[in-house]
C-alpha cells in the first residue's frame, strides 16, 4: 500500500478568498462532505466531461502520492437548510483526496458558518 502526501491546507488565493478575515479553517470528514455534496459534483475517478476530467487528473498528479503538499483548501459553504453544501472553490481537489482515500480535510468556510458546518460535517 502506498503513502499519502501530506497535505499542509492554507487559506485559498487572494483572488479566490472570498470571506478574506471572515474566513476560517475547519476540519471536515470527507465521506460526510462527500455525501452533502450535490451541485457541480466530480464523480469518483474524475468525470468524463474533458475540462473536468483534465482538472482532475492534473490535481491527482500534483498531489501525487507519498510526497509533503502544500494545498488552497476547499472553499464550501451551506447550500440550502437541508443537509447540503456548495464547493465554491476546490472541488477537483476535494475529489482527488477523497479518491485517494483522505479521512479528514481542512475547508476554508465563513466564520458565521463554521460552527454549525462543523457541526454537521465535522470529524467525530
Amino acid at each position: 500500500m502506498k503513502k499519502l502526501s501530506e497535505v499542509h491546507f492554507v487559506p485559498p488565493r487572494p483572488s479566490n478568498n472570498l470571506w478574506r478575515d471572515e474566513g476560517v479553517l475547519v476540519t471536515l470528514d470527507v465521506a460526510k462532505l462527500d455525501k452533502a455534496w450535490r451541485y457541480n459534483r466530480v464523480p469518483e475517478g474524475g468525470a468524463e466531461d474533458l475540462d473536468t476530467r483534465f482538472k482532475y487528473d492534473r490535481a491527482k498528479t500534483w498531489i501525487g502520492v507519498d510526497q509533503k503538499v502544500e494545498l488552497w483548501a476547499t472553499t464550501v459553504t451551506k447550500e440550502d437548510a437541508e443537509e447540503a453544501l456548495c464547493f465554491v472553490e476546490g472541488r477537483h481537489s476535494f475529489a482527488v483526496l477523497r479518491d485517494l482515500g483522505y479521512v479528514t480535510i481542512q475547508a476554508w468556510v465563513n466564520k458565521n458558518e463554521a460552527a454549525e458546518i462543523k457541526r454537521r460535517y465535522g470529524p467525530k
